[in-house]
């Protein structure tokens, strides 16, 4: 079609097909057809959770009182959230069939299955209706529904950052670790372009702490640091103060270069994830990075700095009275390998400045290092016995 034909077919548009092809321009095509729907309706993933959640609770409430199992109480913030959403009302749900009928029909947008002999449908916009109609809706801001360009990008953006946390998660019934990836990477360009970096650092954060599959979320990692975005991911980190998202998305960062065959990287990465668990009042993090980075140093032959982290670990463990099983199976393996490995003096590692954190924790502690000493060797000699057997 000449410009002039688009620009007629786009001044014949009735304003919400028009929205919707303005919508359908600032996504990645194609856009799955229930996606878009959502991103129309202008209801956000968190508003859609909150809901759902109200109407659980308003059909808990019709049961009879005998038969309602115990709920726990629910919080104040989340009831004065599910009344909001309620006296707003139901978000609009318009009927996009005939307004996407009406945009193929004018040749602005193709439709087609989204994979060969799929179900699912796809849209997309042709380049010459993405040029005319953002200028339409530069002098038309009023047809945009209170949307723009970053808004729209960012529904996207949540839309996949949901089903990415899904799939690390494992609720996807059916669901392959690729489409996982595959959706965390398509929200990551989508919050990337709107400068989102606060929801990005949120998704990252969630998808850490609910991991059931840590390796789904190492590539979108390594996506966010290819589109030379993690200097500012890690920013919003700081900005949010979670550190525990912080540091889970530099050690899956981390595993994803493990995985690639960079350990050096790898190393690197994990070493890095130490700063912001210090900050934490919980060390087990701590222990678990450390036990990582010695067996990745000894992978590289970095012997003495291997056995340095490895005493980290048990320390970390050991003096807060958590289960050190995993330590000690690493410590075994070392010691069945080679009789002679040692571990390196407390002391001295205590005096690296590499390990002022563990310092620090120890002085806390209040134990004598002579005394921590002691106890660790007297478990090496243990397991040594052991070995022996």
């Amino acid at each position: 079609m000449s410009e002039p034909a688009v620009e007629s077919a786009v001044a014949g548009l009735s304003p919400d097909a028009r929205r919707l092809l303005w919508i359908l321009t600032r996504a990645l095509p194609p856009v799955p057809e229930p996606l878009v729907e959502k991103v129309f309706a202008r209801e956000s993933v968190e508003d859609e959770r909150f809901r759902q959640i109200g109407r659980m609770m308003a059909a808990f409430e019709r049961m009879p009182p005998e038969a309602r199992p115990e709920m726990p109480a629910m919080p104040d913030e989340v009831k004065q959230r599910i009344a909001a959403l309620v006296e707003a009302g139901e978000p609009e749900r318009p009927d996009l069939e005939p307004l996407v009928g009406e945009l193929v029909e004018a040749r602005l947008v193709t439709r087609a299955p989204l994979l060969e002999g799929g179900a699912a449908m796809g849209l997309a916009a042709t380049e010459a209706a993405a040029i005319v109609v953002t200028a339409w809706m530069a002098a038309q801001p009023e047809e945009r529904a209170g949307q723009d360009e970053a808004a729209v990008k960012v529904a996207f953006g949540d839309r996949y950052g949901a089903a990415f946390v899904a799939a690390v998660e494992g609720k996807v019934p059916g669901g392959t670790k690729e489409a996982g990836v595959e959706a965390g990477i398509t929200a990551t360009s989508y919050f990337l372009g709107a400068g989102a970096l606060a929801a990005l650092a949120s998704m990252f954060g969630e998808a850490v702490r609910v991991a059931n599959d840590a390796s789904i979320v190492g590539p979108v990692a390594g996506a966010v640091e290819e589109q030379g975005g993690l200097d500012a991911l890690l920013g919003a980190f700081e900005a949010q103060n979670d550190a525990l998202g912080h540091a889970g998305t530099l050690a899956a960062l981390a595993g994803h270069h493990r995985d690639a065959g960079d350990l050096e990287k790898a190393i690197s990465l994990e070493l890095r994830s130490l700063a912001p668990l210090a900050r934490l009042d919980n060390v087990v993090p701590r222990a678990i990075v450390h036990l990582r980075v010695s067996e990745l140093l000894e992978v590289t032959a970095r012997r003495e700095e291997s056995a340095a982290h490895l005493a980290a670990a048990i320390l970390y463990r050991a003096l807060s009275g958590v289960d050190f099983r995993a330590e000690i199976r690493v410590l075994m393996g070392r010691l069945a390998r080679e009789r002679g490995y040692a571990l390196p003096a407390v002391a001295a590692v205590l005096e690296d400045p590499s390990f002022a954190e563990l310092a620090q924790f120890v002085r806390t502690n209040g134990v004598p290092v002579a005394d921590v000493q002691a106890d660790l060797d007297a478990l090496t000699t243990q397991l040594k016995q052991h070995i022996d057997r």
